[in-house]
């Protein structure tokens, strides 16, 4: 049987299509999952909520039921069992109207005293368990979950029940996920084994063939010191909450992961994107506290780096505190490294001082240089502080310099993933000249590697901004979408992927879908800074502006330059907020960017009274549209508010959030 179908009862089969990793068909009426956070869709991704607990409760008991249905009384004495059995009775009847009020009527069927779903109608993500595999490309760390994640109903026999199920559920998730990392192990894929290795560990900590797994995936990616970090991690764990050492079959593979790294040390590591060598940092002290930060520091940064799917990050041991320069080169040359990171540790009292170079290994020439110089009693805060500036800074500087060394070589020697750097290099112009250039290259760049996932999410993003100066027909928001998903799914852990899926969503006007995508990216980003500056402001679009500014406002602090894509986000959060001055000190100049920020612009300028450089500017924004409306086809017309503005109506969840901009603009003089 193949996995992505479903097999009707006369042995024919249904072609399906996928939604969260789960086989679902293409006929189905509601899409209900069940494994993690409860989740309840129609067809067209609309949320349905179900507004207690006990009737999400009841729902996935009649789910789980067999062909035969839940009895109504095992029903009621599961989930009512403190109240009396007439009451039971009642609140039975109460829950089920609501899930049918809310979700449809004919959802669920009942008949002699028995409750089922129409399966005919409803498409369950524990449905597929019994068959399913985590098909090559795929994503692999959003499958399975936790039966009914967050859900407690304090009643003792449901509490009962759930214990019971969630074990029986995990089990068949962990298998699948195992299975599909062994897969990927076994063809080379050691990313995806490894993105298997953290779903399995995520849904069970303590799971030791996930860790095992872990470790494999990790040795062949070349990444020798995550071998030694994962286990030292894993066996604290164990010792602290559990209070058992690990098993002798994972020593035994630590081990003889270790001894095979260390046999092919010398072997260069191949690589379709650029590889850093990260070299301890070299404490100018004696003090063993300074010495413990100096190798932690150095480990966080592996760590976080590691994080990027635009890096290969390898590891080396100094062998002393006097290193050369060109001793360091040789190691990246003997570790096949396009980048060298090193630096060195001052203290003076509490005063901290961190000096870090970038290398690049080909010309040894310093790619970039900083000295940090903080101060700090807690030197956990100090480290943290430290980490997250420098895993901010280095995979930019490393981009910007394989874009300017791109721009020098014939076209058709460009490498899958230089064609991606310029691409988004031309997407970040926010630009619809700039971004239908990018797509050029982006299309090349799959075209060549159909397995770089930043490909394919700049490729979705070229259609998303395009859309920005005028809605796209369905045929570009259907590839807006299609390479937007492709991207979660080869990398689902890179955060800036998951949050442009949200603005893929928000093109297709699924808000709530989109919504919810973009707090799910909100929950990975941590320090990204960039993914948490376009977090904001899809929820700027979607109207939710007090949180919008919580985040934009966040960052603002957290950067010393601000791009001018941030910059023009900001100034579109400002004028929201009524700061008009402030509008008129941000957009301006570079981070104008397009139209769009010129729009904001002239409003902000007439209604402080500005009204001479309102009319230039409205003059600026008139000529922007005219040229975004030739290059898109459509016939050039921006003399009135509708004509040059009414096309960004589509942008705005709430219709007020466009007319505080058309009002702007009629402030600056210009027509209906």
């Amino acid at each position: 049987m193949r996995r992505s179908e479903f097999v009707k009862s006369d042995g024919s089969f249904n072609k399906v299509h996928r939604i969260g990793c789960y086989c679902l068909q293409s006929n189905k009426k509601y899409i209900v999952r069940l494994l993690g956070p409860p989740l309840i869709t129609d067809i067209e991704c609309h949320v349905l909520r179900l507004p207690t607990q006990k009737s999400l409760a009841l729902l996935a008991m009649i789910a789980d039921a067999a062909k035969g249905g839940l009895r109504r009384e095992q029903a009621a004495a599961t989930l009512w069992s403190r109240s009396p059995e007439a009451q039971a009775r009642t609140n039975l009847r109460q829950a089920l109207s609501v899930i049918r009020t809310i979700i449809g009527e004919e959802v669920i069927l009942s008949s002699g005293g028995m409750l089922a779903l129409d399966r005919n109608l409803v498409a369950l993500d524990i449905n597929a368990l019994s068959y399913a595999t985590i098909e090559p490309g795929e994503s692999v760390s959003t499958f399975g979950g936790a039966f009914l994640d967050g859900i407690s109903v304090n009643e003792p026999p449901f509490e009962e029940w759930l214990v019971a199920k969630r074990a029986s559920y995990a089990r068949a998730v962990r298998d699948i996920l195992f299975d599909a990392g062994s897969a990927a192990l076994n063809t080379g894929n050691a990313h995806r084994a490894l993105l298997a290795a953290e779903r399995i560990l995520a849904l069970d900590q303590f799971e030791e063939a996930g860790m095992a797994l872990c470790l494999k995936a990790h040795a062949a990616r070349g990444e020798r010191s995550r071998v030694q970090i994962r286990f030292e991690e894993f066996e604290r764990l164990l010792r602290n909450e559990l209070g058992i050492d690990i098993g002798p079959d994972l020593v035994a593979l630590k081990a003889k992961l270790l001894r095979t790294a260390d046999a092919k040390a010398t072997m260069p590591i191949a690589a379709s994107v650029p590889t850093v060598l990260v070299l301890p940092f070299k404490p100018l002290s004696d003090m063993p506290d300074h010495q413990y930060f100096s190798e932690g520091l150095a480990e966080d940064v592996i760590t976080q780096l590691s994080k990027f799917s635009t890096l290969t990050v390898v590891s080396r041991k100094s062998n002393s505190d006097a290193d050369t320069h060109q001793e360091n080169l040789a190691k990246a040359v003997e570790t096949g490294s396009d980048y060298l990171l090193t630096g060195s540790v001052r203290w003076l009292g509490e005063r901290l001082r961190l000096s870090v170079e970038l290398i690049e290994v080909a010309s040894g020439a310093v790619k970039w240089a900083e000295r940090l110089d903080r101060q700090s009693l807690d030197l956990f805060d100090l480290q943290d502080e430290v980490s997250r500036y420098l895993v901010g800074a280095i995979p930019y500087r490393i981009e910007n310099d394989v874009a300017e060394n791109a721009t020098n070589k014939p076209a058709d020697e460009l490498q899958a993933y230089e064609l991606m750097i310029l691409g988004k290099r031309l997407r970040d112009t926010i630009s619809l000249e700039g971004n239908l250039e990018a797509r050029a290259l982006l299309e090349q760049a799959v075209k060549k590697d159909q397995g770089l996932a930043r490909s394919h999410m700049y490729l979705s993003d070229s259609y998303v901004v395009q859309h920005w100066f005028g809605p796209l027909d369905a045929s570009g928001k259907e590839r807006a979408l299609y390479h937007a998903r492709r991207a979660v799914a080869l990398d689902p852990r890179d955060v800036h992927i998951q949050d442009h899926l949200g603005f893929a969503l928000l093109v297709m006007g699924h808000w709530d879908a989109a919504e919810a995508q973009i707090r799910n990216a909100l929950s990975m980003a941590e320090n990204e800074i960039e993914s948490l500056s376009w977090c904001g402001y899809a929820l700027l679009m979607l109207g939710k502006h007090d949180e919008a500014a919580d985040i934009i406002e966040a960052v603002a602090k957290r950067r010393t330059t601000l791009p001018p894509t941030f910059e023009w986000i900001l100034g579109q959060l400002l004028s929201f907020q009524g700061r008009d001055a402030e509008v008129v000190q941000t957009l301006n100049g570079a981070s104008l960017l397009n139209s769009t920020g010129l729009a904001f612009r002239a409003g902000s300028q007439a209604r402080l009274g500005m009204l001479e450089e309102a009319r230039f500017t409205l003059a600026e924004f008139k000529e922007a549209r005219l040229r975004d409306q030739r290059l898109a086809g459509t016939k050039a017309k921006a003399n009135t508010i509708e004509s040059a503005l009414g096309g960004f109506r589509v942008l705005w969840r709430r219709q007020e959030d466009w007319e505080h901009i058309a009002q702007g603009l009629r402030l600056s003089g210009m027509p209906e």
